[in-house]
């Protein structure tokens, strides 16, 4: 079971690969459909589902940092971050494997059901890192979001 750092700027968190991977397919398909060929938000939601396959076990290329450089694209990010963490709030509480491993997955697939709270958890750090409220860098292991259900 790989990790991989998430980062912007040199800071970041580390993160189960499986976790981080599920996170970036589902934001991927709550991105607004966007209007043309060649549109940011097509390149960003592109480059999340091909990172969200399973095959990069160890580093998965997130590339936030790279979407959020502009102002438009952390626009694009942030508002698919608030519209995916809206619907696991109101969404079951588990996720159940069974229905996660449809979602094209080719490195391995979900033996047990994900909490939807360790997304959440994800979300509230991946805001949190894009507001530059995180300042860990790869040293540091003791925040991994999505790692534990909340108690």
């Amino acid at each position: 079971m790989g990790t991989s750092f998430v980062k912007i700027g040199g800071k970041g968190f580390w993160m189960r690969d499986s976790i981080l991977e599920l996170w970036l397919r589902l934001l991927a398909l709550h991105i607004e459909e966007p209007g043309n060929g060649g549109s940011l938000a097509r390149e960003i939601r592109d480059n999340w589902l091909l990172a969200s396959r399973g095959c990069f076990g160890g580093h998965v290329p997130d590339g936030l940092e790279e979407a959020v450089s502009t102002l438009e694209g952390r626009d694009i990010v942030v508002a698919a971050i608030e519209s995916l963490m809206k619907a696991l709030t109101k969404g079951p509480k588990l996720l159940d494997h069974g229905t996660l491993n449809l979602l094209g997955f080719e490195g391995g697939e979900f033996i047990g059901d994900v909490e939807s709270e360790r997304l959440i958890q994800v979300g509230d750090a991946f805001l949190a890192l894009i507001a530059g409220r995180i300042q860990s860098d790869a040293s540091s292991t003791e925040f991994m979001p999505g790692s534990h259900a909340a108690t």
